[in-house]
């Protein structure tokens, strides 16, 4: 799984921001969960991935509009909110992430994030 930290500007009138961005497009819902910063932060996902990691619970939820992430110890899904509701190719890929992994990857996009 490979990824870059870009500058984007929703217009240009706002402040750069750092996004992430996966070389494959089956990780564009986990794109999509990380950036979307308006509706759910780095830190709340990190605090559902705690609880779960520190047998707090053995399963956490967070998403956003349009992407869901089912937390477990071992493993994370994370799939599209619309499937049934528009057409499959349409839909973002359904993936599965070691929950480590994923929360190696949203530490280091907060390190880079704060520069």
């Amino acid at each position: 799984m490979n990824y870059i930290f870009e500058n984007w500007k929703l217009d240009s009138l706002s402040p750069d921001e750092k996004i992430i961005k996966f070389e494959e497009e089956k990780y564009v819902g986990l794109e999509d969960l990380l950036n979307s910063t308006n509706t759910i932060s780095l830190d709340d996902i990190l605090t559902k991935i705690n609880l779960v990691l520190n047998g707090e619970s053995c399963f956490e939820e967070i998403g956003n509009e349009r992407s869901m992430a089912e937390i477990k110890k071992e493993k994370t899904e994370i799939y599209d909110l619309f499937d049934g509701l528009i057409p499959d190719e349409s839909l973002n890929s359904t993936i599965i992430i070691e929950t480590e992994k994923l929360k190696s990857i949203i530490v280091e996009f907060k390190k880079v994030s704060k520069k």
